[in-house]
């Protein structure tokens, strides 16, 4: 609020100074394109912001929060511009004047629905509403909660000025922006002012040719080049004229030399393609055209550069059995056990150098009643899934007899990827004729192990 009051006072000062020096700036001192009324909001006209330090605040997407100094002004370079009831309330047919923001449906009920307003005046030297302060913050009266909901509820706002009767509830006329709040953090921007586009030249459309000058000496093309020769003609000597094509592809202007001839880079162009070339001047006066298709007997071809590189996760681990308890079951002295899947295990060799590797087994001997030896186990490996390229099975030893070795190995220069290799082997035990009756335990151990 102490900038607002710090701000009114130095304009005052403003205004005093201006009416010595013999008047305020003219209206509309550097005036833009046509401003199209009514504004897309529905309001008859508009009016400028500009922030506590004189400047135009018309940036696009510019944020303000709700504390924030701003004034209105009805020019774009003169800040002292008054907005003029006149132009948006019959003379006499008004009594108060107020600033507001409102969503449209409270629009028209004045004080008795606008969502925050204060009071304001027409009490520029012209008669007009100078300078008036557009802080929504300072906008302390209201219904409906007043200013706080605005930002509370965030969205689109109507903020403006309003030539009222009846103690403020009828507007007789109001001028008014778009303001989009963001609730989130208390801030927002104003919709850009909208322009009346003032209509020009266009370039010709394909239908346009016909109402153009075939002029069928205009483009040479030669077999194997895309580069056009156009001639407009001693008419057109030392000329820069615009050109287009249909179908789209060339576009530009080309100069041409003292006998109306210049060239076009027609690289854009494919080959065998009916194609319409068009001249005209800058304004698109002037038409005129010609056809032509360019065409090749040459063989062409290309070649490409293909890269791609290769990567590894540089893993090299084993992964065990889901399972790390097998029960062989029950069996009768120097007889062996039906197969038990050990469960399966994998394989992980994706380093950078592949040296190869052996899965190695070792077992130790089984206690409980008694001592029975290690190599009563017997196992046979397999592969889950199929066998890998590089990669071998060891043989398989019966129970009972042999020594432990390989499980499985992978030779050097093979990978399993980073998937793995995966595999199992069914286990097998034969009871010595001499075994003591009882349970026995023992311990398999595979070791992955580097070549």
């Amino acid at each position: 609020m102490n900038i607002s009051k710090k701000w009114q006072a130095t304009l005052a000062g403003a205004i005093a100074l201006a009416l010595v020096g013999g008047g305020a700036a003219a209206a509309n001192a550097a005036p833009g394109d046509p401003i199209a009324n009514p504004q897309p909001n529905g309001s008859p006209g508009t009016f400028y912001i500009f922030d506590e330090n004189a400047e135009l605040a018309e940036a696009p997407g510019k944020v303000f929060d709700r504390t924030q100094y701003v004034f209105g002004a009805t020019d774009n370079v003169d800040y002292l511009s008054e907005i003029d009831p006149d132009d948006y309330a019959a003379p006499g047919s008004w009594d108060q004047v107020w600033k507001f923001i409102a969503k449209p449906s409270e629009l028209n009920g004045g004080t008795g629905s606008w969502r925050a307003y204060l009071p304001d005046s027409a009490a520029g030297p012209n008669g007009g509403t100078l300078t008036p302060n557009l802080t929504l913050g300072d906008l302390a009266s209201g219904n409906n909660g007043g200013i706080d909901t605005v930002f509370t509820e965030g969205g689109d706002w109507l903020v403006g000025i309003a030539y009222t009767t009846n103690a403020g509830v009828t507007p007789v006329g109001t001028v008014y922006r778009t303001v989009h709040v963001n609730a989130a953090d208390d801030t927002y921007t104003y919709e850009p002012i909208t322009y009346d586009v003032p209509s020009g030249p266009t370039a010709p459309v394909e239908a346009d040719l016909t109402a153009g000058l075939q002029n069928t000496a205009l483009v040479t093309e030669t077999v194997d080049s895309k580069v056009l020769a156009v001639n407009a003609g001693a008419a057109a000597a030392n000329q820069t004229l615009t050109y287009g094509s249909f179908p789209a592809g060339l576009a530009g202007t080309v100069s041409l030399d003292a006998n109306g001839a210049g060239t076009i880079d027609a690289t854009a162009v494919a080959y065998n393609q009916a194609t319409k070339l068009w001249f005209s001047q800058s304004d698109y006066t002037g038409l005129s055209w010609d056809s032509f298709t360019l065409t090749q007997t040459v063989s062409t071809s290309s070649t490409s550069t293909l890269t791609a590189e290769v990567t590894a996760s540089n893993r090299f681990e084993l992964v065990a059995p889901a399972s790390l308890n097998v029960d062989l079951g029950d069996v009768r002295r120097n007889k062996t056990t039906t197969p038990v899947a050990l469960g399966q295990f994998s394989v992980i060799d994706d380093r950078d150098e592949l040296l190869g590797w052996s899965v190695n087994t070792t077992v130790a001997n089984f206690t409980g009643a008694g001592s029975i030896p290690a190599t009563a186990l017997g196992y046979a490996p397999a592969a889950a899934g199929g066998i890998q390229t590089g990669v071998t099975l060891g043989a398989a030893k019966l129970a009972g007899e042999g020594s432990f070795g390989v499980l499985v190995e992978g030779a050097a220069g093979s990978s399993t990827a980073e998937e793995g290799a995966h595999f199992n082997a069914d286990l097998t035990f034969k009871a010595p004729i001499d075994a003591v009756r009882g349970t026995y335990n023992s311990t398999l151990t595979l070791d992955l192990v580097s070549k």
